[in-house]
């Protein structure tokens, strides 16, 4: 199998770890040609909120999903696209301004990339931070906004507004730990490890997969949503432009645990219980509708009222729904999302979740995430779901214009500061040594402590 058309998208999760090979076609649009994925579970205790908490087993994980992938394909996997997200990345407004050289008066594409790699030197991270991406939001011509068309307007100045994600520098280095353990699944890999070709904010990759050019998401306001295991995402986008960005850390898992702990019943019940309820609304369930939850090994079964089930559900998402409202209240944007919320994430497949979120945000455009055009799933139906969005995001990242202004390398995050281990060398004393003694024996030191006693006994 020829490798020279082919992207390789790694999306590492609290509740699976999967990846997807996709060829890019000659229209520009892409065909998935393969996938693979393991759950992960509670007690892998692999990744929690984003951030790695064992990796080995993240390790194991990531090696049996490529080593899956490739041998299914006989492909040489040397590279990937993977996804990143934490509660702790942190969005930052910053401007900058650059003057042309040269006689031409108009605004060339150079003169965009000099001013974008002028703002990416003069933003200053705070110490033990590395930024992830920096987005344009909008360009000046002479201090005069310039709308989205800035290369070819006359001018001798450019500017611009930029919306800068950063990282702790040390979270960012534990995530890639474990890819830097996993070897490439191929004999001629030139690096002893899989290399990561772009690592993507999630949201950032969502926004590739389910935008809506037809109806221009992106310019005339939008949030994404992705509720997942455990983070919650929200990415607004407004004016071309991407805006605002947060990750709060309550999502599926939460409903899941509610559940458990409601009901006494273990992980994988509560897991079945929660699919049921999210596609019942309480209202449509009668007050002594019960489930039966089977055990195994003699067990005694478990009877649940459902519509109590249905309430701890519908609850837990009102809530999340909640938190989503108040971010996109504090991000300035409530009322000029003309495009509404878009819902994606394996949470945003629960029947009830659009209503939720109508109800909650007062925003009637909600809608769950459709895939894009571009995308040809090839007999991969299973792709359609919203918590596959992430992963179809990062294929098309290789391919796809992130900003019509400017190239996709605004997606490159600057260098991670691997930290570095102290070492303590003994100091040389050079002062002049001391003449020492050689120890007495404690038997002779004994017999001085007695005659130092007699003498001083004398004495007195």
């Amino acid at each position: 199998m020829e490798e020279e058309n082919y992207v390789v998208g790694l999306d590492i999760g609290a509740s699976k770890v999967s990846a997807a090979v996709g060829e890019v076609q000659s229209d520009g649009s892409l065909k998935i040609v393969g996938f693979h994925e393991k759950s992960v579970f509670p007690e892998d205790e692999a990744i929690k909120n984003g951030e790695i908490e064992n990796a080995k087993r993240t390790t194991e994980l990531i090696d049996e999903v490529l080593q899956e992938l490739s041998d299914s394909l006989d492909f040489n996997l040397e590279s990937v696209n993977v996804n990143y997200a934490n509660p702790d990345i942190s969005g930052h407004s910053h401007k900058g301004k650059v003057t042309k050289s040269g006689d031409n008066k108009q605004i060339l594409q150079a003169d965009v990339d000099k001013l974008i790699n002028d703002v990416r030197v003069t933003f200053k991270t705070q110490p033990g931070r590395v930024v992830l991406h920096c987005m344009p939001q909008d360009f000046y011509v002479n201090d005069v906004k310039a709308g989205e068309k800035v290369v070819g307007k006359f001018g001798v100045q450019i500017g611009g507004d930029f919306y800068f994600l950063t990282s702790k520098n040390e979270s960012l280095s534990n995530y890639y730990y474990p890819l830097k353990n996993v070897k490439p699944k191929s004999t001629t890999a030139k690096l002893p490890h899989i290399e990561v070709d772009n690592l993507l904010l999630s949201p950032v990759a969502d926004a590739f997969s389910v935008l809506d050019h037809a109806i221009d998401d992106k310019r005339n306001g939008v949030a994404i949503v992705n509720i997942g295991a455990d983070l919650t995402e929200i990415c607004i986008f407004h004016k071309n432009g991407l805006r605002y960005f947060k990750a709060i850390p309550v999502a599926g898992n939460h409903i899941t645990q509610d559940l458990r702990d409601a009901f006494h019943i273990n992980y994988e019940e509560a897991e079945v219980l929660k699919k049921i309820c999210g596609n019942l609304p309480s209202a449509s369930i009668s007050e002594n509708e019960v489930a039966v939850i089977e055990r195994k090994n003699d067990l005694a079964s478990i009877e649940v009222l459902l519509k109590n089930a249905s309430l701890v559900v519908e609850w837990r998402l009102k809530e999340i729904a909640a938190i989503i409202k108040s971010e996109i209240t504090r991000s300035g944007f409530d009322g000029l999302l003309t495009n509404g919320i878009i819902l994606t994430g394996g949470t945003a497949s629960m029947g009830i979740a659009k209503d939720v979120f109508v109800e909650v945000c007062k925003i009637k455009s909600v809608r769950r995430a459709k895939l894009s055009s571009k995308i040809e799933l090839n007999g991969f139906e299973m792709l359609k779901r919203p918590k596959y969005s992430t992963l179809l995001g990062l294929l098309l990242a290789s391919n796809q214009e992130f900003d019509s202004r400017m190239s996709n390398h605004i997606l490159k995050h600057a260098t991670v500061v691997e930290p570095q281990v102290e070492k303590f060398e003994k100091p040389v004393n050079t002062a002049p040594q001391k003449e020492t003694k050689p120890p007495r024996k404690l038997l002779d030191r004994l017999k001085g402590m007695l005659t130092d006693e007699k003498e001083m006994d004398d004495v007195y």
